[in-house]
């Protein structure tokens, strides 16, 4: 191999690692919470009691949904009727149509999982997620 050849091996082994580096595939929950706080409308009439802080978006549930997990990697998805689950480590959001948009709530874990246990229990989600490595196709494992 050419000396030439070495050096555009390098540059593309170095910019590969660089922007690997730059993704949005954080799944901090900092991040999603900040994500979202700087995405979408704070819509304090829509919040629920025990912390259910809510947003609003005018695009529909499942737009709303990919834009986030887009932003910030979830550790799983799903959706039961209408709404969109998304969980990370210390958050469930749950996504539901809100006119001719979606209403974004945001809860710490146990919040969420108590507000939705109907839905996210059907899903495994356990009501401690200290331990869960995450599910569906892989994602967060």
């Amino acid at each position: 191999m050419s000396r030439k050849s070495w050096v555009v091996a390098a540059v593309c082994l170095i910019l590969t690692v660089v922007l690997s580096g730059c993704g949005s595939d954080d799944d901090d929950d900092a991040g999603v919470r900040s994500y979202i706080g700087s995405h979408y409308t704070r819509a304090t009439k829509l919040d629920e009691a025990n912390n259910g802080i809510a947003y609003t978006s005018n695009k529909s549930p499942t737009a709303t949904a990919d834009e986030i997990t887009k932003g910030v990697r979830q550790l799983d998805r799903r959706t039961a009727g209408a709404t969109t689950y998304l969980q990370y480590r210390d958050d469930i959001i749950a996504i539901s149509p809100n006119g001719t948009g979606a209403r974004i709530l945001l809860d710490d874990y146990r919040n969420g999982h108590r507000r939705h246990h109907s839905a996210v229990s059907a899903f495994g989600w356990p009501s401690d997620n200290s331990s869960f490595r995450g599910g569906g196709s892989g994602e967060g494992k």
